[in-house]
Order: structure tokens, then sequence, then C-alpha cells
């Protein structure tokens, strides 16, 4: 997949916080139709953006649905613009969000979610000289996979904004950017025979 961009307005986010946050209305754009979540291996992107303003942010959501349950969950990982600087932030959803973040040096990094037995790892991809990388370990999800049977996975580039439109600095519209889009899916692991 070649790059694309998503953009976010004011008061855009995926959050739910006690005792009464609940949203999720952050723009997203599909990197591939939803697979079963069994069949989920591994996921990578590029994000960058302009940051301005609190909050801002970009990245990699995991949205987990099941049709016969009441409830969904997700995981976002990207850059979340905090403190005046970018982060590399993860935010895992199941009740209630929790939240993470890593300082880093620049508006642009690389994320990267994989299965690794029983768990999701959450790794920022720091490119070295020629093709070496290093894959910095940020989180493990241990819950991400606790009921896979029935349970499937959108995999999508999202952007936020969760400002007031008065708080933002700078324009209105914050322009995510996304390119490098890896995703890795075991076939035949959701088929019935």
């Amino acid at each position: 997949m070649s790059s694309l961009s998503v953009t976010a307005l004011p008061e855009t986010d995926a959050w739910r916080k006690p005792p009464s946050t609940n949203l999720f209305n952050a723009p997203t754009h599909p990197l591939t139709s939803p697979v079963p979540l069994k069949s989920f291996q591994r996921a990578r992107l590029t994000v960058s953006a302009a940051w301005t303003t609190r909050y801002d942010q970009g990245g990699l959501l995991l949205h987990v649905t099941n049709p016969s349950k009441p409830n969904d969950y997700w995981l976002k990982t990207g850059i979340e613009f905090y403190m005046d600087r970018p982060n590399v932030s993860t935010v895992g959803t199941q009740t209630w969000s929790d939240w993470s973040i890593f300082p880093t040096d620049s508006g642009k990094a690389t994320v990267e979610v994989r299965r690794e037995g029983d768990g999701l790892w959450v790794y920022q991809i720091v490119k070295g000289e020629g093709v070496d990388e290093e894959r910095k370990p940020l989180r493990e999800i241990a819950w991400f996979f606790a009921e896979e049977d029935g349970w499937s996975v959108d995999i999508k580039a999202m952007a936020a904004r969760p400002a007031k439109a008065d708080e933002v600095i700078g324009s209105k519209e914050l322009v995510v950017e996304f390119d490098g889009v890896e995703i890795d899916v075991q076939a035949d692991l959701g088929q019935e025979d």
C-alpha cells in the first residue's frame, strides 16, 4: 500500500474514562477488510504530522468486535503530542482506557504490533544504518487475545484531535500521513470446515 492521509477535526478521539466518557469518533482509514482475531499476526505503519496541540494523535488502530457480544475493545498506538512534544503513545481499551507514552525525538515514528505467544506486543521500530532496525519494546497487552472465537479485528490508520476548536494551535484540521503499511494474517485460522 502506498501512502495515505487521515484528517481529524477537533473533539475527535477513541477514549473511555470513568465515570462516563466513551468516545469513539476518531476518523479512520481501513488498511484491510476485517479478519478473524485468531488469524492476526502483525501490523506496522509509519505515522507523521505537524503536531501542534495537546493530545493530537495518529497511528494504528486495532478495533475488535463480536456480533454476539455487547462490548468491543481496541488498541491504538502511534504518535501523540503531549507536554509540547511528540511521544510514542499506546492506549489499550477493554472496559476503560489506559495510556502510556514514550518520548521520541521526531514527529515521525514507525510502530508495530505483533502476536507473541498469548499476548500482543507493541514496538517502536527504529531504523539503523543500511537495512538494520531496532525493535524497541514499549508494552505488552496480555488480555488482547484472551477470547478469540467469534471475534474479528479491523486494522485501521487513525487520527484524532481531542482538543476543543478554541484550544487548537494553528489549523483546525490535523492531517496525519501514513506509509510503510505492513499487515500479516494467517490464512484459514478463522475458517470453519
